[in-house]
């Protein structure tokens, strides 16, 4: 193999750079010693589906077109994405157009798989009990069900924290077997796998560690799930590098960093406050007994998924209930009066804000000549938003969406991007507060996104030292140089030329293509039984809510 990289989801320099001063780390240790490090810049706003996406293209969502997981269709029906919504190309198939073999083990938004020089195993978002998500075929057997790649995460929702972990780290440990097994028998010139358990467990496990977190628990049996996460994940780096040989170049990156999240803002409730959303149930006390009601359901049905007995329950109750139950895993904006609403939240992954608009929503109420007027008095009311008994602000940046990125797929952002304080994240759904505890499911989540995450460039092609100014988008130009790829114009990051060794520079010279430009595939629907593993997973990870 000549190019490795390895992902760490939300991979953090706070977590690694002490463990490995204490010597926790031996392998990543060893490829920052000998190689180029520092921190690596994400993308507004710095959540995974847009980073991972961008490490993919080189480019910004305008182009790519991947903003979240999910997106609004005109009936504000929120459709789940997929790799086949991507707008641009990925590095992969240009390193096959060229010539270079590729082996892409749990990369996120690989799904569904595309045919390939090599072998894809697709990552997360990959809906549970599909069989369709490798390529190719012949590798199923070997591989076996999607749903052994990914966390059980109703362990963490039906509050079972240390199987959790424990669940998280078995994934982890298979998954580095699997990959090994793969570099052994399907032999590439580039592979690239993705641990994301890190991003789970620094989710719900941040505050285990972080003594500066308000809710540390000192003397938690928890106390070290995140560095011994890190710690499995570093023993596997070093298995898969005995396998690759010292000729390999290594990269290590994360899409993001991780730090402490205290508190949830209920942006529902300001946006009705301030007149940009209305309910359909304007008597709040009703509404309220409503959702009591029905968050009672809802955590009754997360119970009977966790039990196994959905076919159970629906050949015995009737079907409205089973429909009523499967719903409300996904249905975090119900009672919107859309008709009289202005603006509204996207999701907790999305951290974005729609306008209502005429041309873009059956029911939009806000006119093409209205547009910048509202979405500056909606920008102005959310940098207002203060914390009820401390007074600080809690919104540091609102951007609009056309000012953030640029490209041919640009309209189909949020309008408005949100930046938050580090510590507070923007959440809907109805609630007697604005600010509340930062949790998912009744269960303390406690660690969040940061814009900065991880770089490491290790091998005979890389020097040694830091780097200061290395972002997401310099990935794909990066790995396309190192195969004497050409850089399509439209690519937005750079090749990182000051970490590569003088005499590759020398022998190397930078092209580029103007193939590769705007991109429109054939759109992959999901099947009905995808649809609805894909929502479990996800409301289950707690994206959707």
């Amino acid at each position: 193999m000549e190019t490795l990289v390895i992902g760490l989801d939300g991979g953090e320099w706070d977590v690694i750079e002490p463990m490995i001063e204490e010597g926790q780390l031996p392998h990543l240790a060893d490829l920052k010693e000998s190689g180029v490090s520092g921190p690596l810049e994400s993308i507004r706003p710095p959540v995974s589906p847009p980073a991972w996406n961008s490490i993919q293209t080189g480019m910004n969502p305008g182009k790519h077109g991947i903003f979240d997981f999910s997106d609004f269709d005109e009936k504000y029906r929120r459709t789940s994405t997929n790799a086949s919504d991507r707008c641009a190309v990925p590095f992969w198939t240009i390193l096959n157009d060229y010539g270079t073999t590729t082996g892409l083990f749990k990369v996120p938004f690989t799904y569904p798989p595309e045919e390939v020089d090599g072998y894809i195993v697709s990552g997360f978002p990959t809906p549970n009990g599909t069989d369709d998500f490798v390529r190719p075929m012949s590798l199923q057997e070997m591989i076996g069900p999607a749903k052994d790649l990914f966390e059980d995460k109703s362990l963490y929702t039906g509050g079972d924290q240390e199987k959790f972990k424990e669940n998280l780290i078995k994934v982890a440990e298979y998954q580095t077997e699997l990959f090994i097994e793969l570099i052994e028998s399907h032999e590439t010139e580039f592979g690239m796998s993705v641990y994301d358990g890190s991003d789970r467990i620094q989710h719900y496990f941040w505050k285990y560690m972080d003594e500066s977190h308000p809710r540390y628990e000192p003397e938690s049996p928890h106390t070290g799930a995140i560095e011994q996460y890190y710690k499995i994940v570093d023993d596997g780096i070093g298995r898969i590098l005995e396998r690759t040989g010292d000729d390999c170049d290594v990269l290590v990156i994360s899409d993001h960093g991780f730090g402490p999240l205290s508190y949830d803002i209920y942006i529902d409730e300001w946006l009705a406050q301030e007149g940009f959303l209305t309910r359909n149930n304007q008597n709040k006390a009703r509404q309220t007994s409503t959702d009591v009601a029905l968050l009672a359901l809802k955590s009754g049905w997360q119970l009977v998924k966790q039990a196994g007995l959905q076919d159970t329950v629906k050949s015995i109750v009737p079907a409205s209930w089973f429909k009523t139950g499967k719903s409300l895993e996904h249905d975090s904006h119900r009672g919107i009066a859309w008709d009289e609403t202005v603006a509204f939240f996207s999701t907790l992954s999305g951290q974005g804000i729609f306008i209502n608009l005429e041309d873009r929503f059956a029911k939009g109420r806000v006119t093409g000549e209205e547009y910048d007027k509202v979405i500056e008095q909606v920008r102005e009311s959310l940098l207002s938003i203060r914390h009820p008994e401390t007074n600080e602000q809690l919104v540091e940046e609102v951007i609009r969406s056309d000012e953030a990125y640029s490209g041919w797929v640009v309209d189909n952002a949020p309008d408005l991007i949100v930046r938050t304080d580090p510590e507070y994240t923007l959440k809907n759904g109805l609630s007697d507060e604005l600010v509340r505890s930062s949790k998912q499911f009744d269960q303390d989540r406690s660690g969040d996104h940061r814009k900065k995450g991880i770089f490491i460039a290790s091998g005979p092609s890389f020097d040694s030292g830091t780097i200061e100014n290395a972002g997401i988008l310099d990935i794909a130009p990066t790995l396309l140089y190192l195969h004497a790829c050409p850089i399509p114009e439209s690519i937005d990051g750079e090749v990182l030329h000051e970490i590569i060794t003088d005499d590759l520079k020398e022998n190397n010279p930078i092209n580029h293509t103007s193939k590769y430009g705007e991109f429109s595939g054939e759109r992959r629907e999901w099947s009905e039984n995808e649809e609805e593993a894909l929502e479990e997973r996800l409301s289950n990870m707690g994206y959707l809510n």
